[in-house]
């Protein structure tokens, strides 16, 4: 009867190690959000795909209309739209000498000095803030997209590692019954090995539900069920956030958007200069010759400082704030960055122990397989070397997630797209 319990558990040791299957485990709750791999779909790709669902890339068809505006203003030979002005005056009422006066004239807006150089130079920085907009969103949709993929991915190892581990307990539970059957064992192991099993299902009904939190938060982000086959990446040479990191461009360009700004209302000065040209024709009764004459006209606004200042003070307080949120974004990149080699150096030196902490664990694990059917060791003990053994296991799997994860994670501080 031994020999048998002995062959039995042998095969339940197959479980134990916890082999690579390709097939995704049966899932308990009907809850199922799937996914399809697809091995076509490369990690660039599905980040563009977000991209363009993204809510804030709508931002990016009114910024390039804004600009393309603005350069239309700028390269024109005037400040605005000319105005036509008409001025008649006739008889009074209840004569009829037939006389009257007639004026008529076009005024046109012209340039201030600098104006429309800074007109065009606004221009400038709103078309160059375009691209780099787009620059930032993709770097910031692409963060979320390389969280939501290894996030998944590590709930899935860990709901693979759960299955097996429910399994073995079921085999475990299913040869402890027979052996009490038969009065190998006391009806107390049953019992504790029934405990085992449903604390295995429990385990793994929680790690089922945040594999499909995890599946739903990555559909919300990309609107789509399909995941890259392949989406481990190499680790970039980059050590440092310079001034070329998305983030610090995009910032760069609100900055010197700002700062065009303030220079376009001080060059508006107290108001726009206006240049007229028309005529006159008039008489002074049906019997005077009719007298026409030319005139020019040049409006030129002054004194008017005090009434432009609140904007310009209001446009280089939004030039200051810029600023200082650049110094914040560069801050914050220095901390991820700092984090994100810390994860990697960590991850990196516990990979390496886990892997040997594994291989002890699954020798140690038969040697316990060996001697429970040989009844040299109580269930109670197995039980405890097989919880250990499982957890060194689990622990080795989820390095090697967390190790490829944190080369994702550092490749993001640093601003490098996928």
């Amino acid at each position: 009867m031994l020999i048998i319990n002995f062959i039995a558990l042998l095969l339940v040791a197959g479980g134990a190690v916890f082999p690579s299957a390709q097939a995704e485990p049966q899932h308990i709750v009907d809850h199922v959000d799937l996914m399809v791999i697809d091995p076509q779909l490369r990690l660039p790709d599905l980040v563009m795909q977000t991209v363009e669902k993204y809510p804030d890339y709508a931002l990016i068809a009114a910024m390039h209309q804004e600009s393309v505006a603005l350069q239309e203003r700028g390269s024109r030979w005037i400040s605005g739209a000319p105005q036509l002005q008409t001025y008649y005056k006739g008889d009074f009422s209840g004569t009829n000498l037939g006389a009257y006066e007639f004026d008529g004239s076009i005024q046109v807006p012209v340039w201030n000095w600098g104006q429309r150089d800074a007109g065009l130079q606004l221009a400038t920085q709103a078309r160059q803030g375009v691209g780099n907009t787009v620059n930032a969103i993709k770097l910031k949709v692409a963060g979320l997209v390389r969280e939501a993929l290894w996030a998944q991915k590590l709930a899935l190892a860990r709901f693979q590692m759960k299955k097996k581990e429910f399994t073995y307990a079921q085999k475990l539970a299913r040869t402890v019954q027979r052996r009490v059957e038969v009065g190998d064992l006391p009806k107390a192991d049953y019992y504790l090995a029934e405990s085992e099993l449903l604390d295995k299902k429990e385990a793994l009904i929680n790690t089922e539900a945040a594999l499909m939190h995890a599946r739903k938060r990555y559909y919300f982000l990309t609107l789509s069920h399909k995941v890259p086959e392949q989406f481990n990446e190499e680790k970039s040479k980059e050590n440092r956030i310079n001034e070329a990191h998305p983030s610090l461009l995009a910032i760069n360009s609100i900055i010197a958007r700002k700062k065009a700004q303030v220079e376009w209302l001080k060059a508006q000065g107290s108001g726009q200069t206006t240049v007229a040209v028309g005529g006159v024709s008039e008489r002074g009764s049906r019997t005077d010759n009719i007298v026409n004459s030319i005139a020019f006209n040049v409006n030129i606004p002054f004194g008017g400082h005090a009434y432009i200042a609140p904007m310009v003070a209001a446009a280089n307080r939004e030039y200051i704030a810029a600023t200082a949120n650049k110094e914040h974004i560069y801050r914050n990149l220095l901390e991820e960055l700092h984090e994100a080699e810390h994860e990697l150096e960590v991850d990196t030196a516990q990979l390496d122990l886990a892997k040997q902490m594994q291989e002890n664990a699954k020798k140690l694990l038969k040697i316990a397989q060996v001697s429970f059917a040989a009844g040299e060791i109580e269930l109670m003990d197995y039980l405890r070397i097989q919880a250990r053994a499982q957890s060194a296991i689990e622990n080795a799997q989820e390095s090697s997630v967390r190790f490829q994860r944190d080369i994702a994670f550092y490749n993001q501080a640093v601003g490098v797209m996928p």
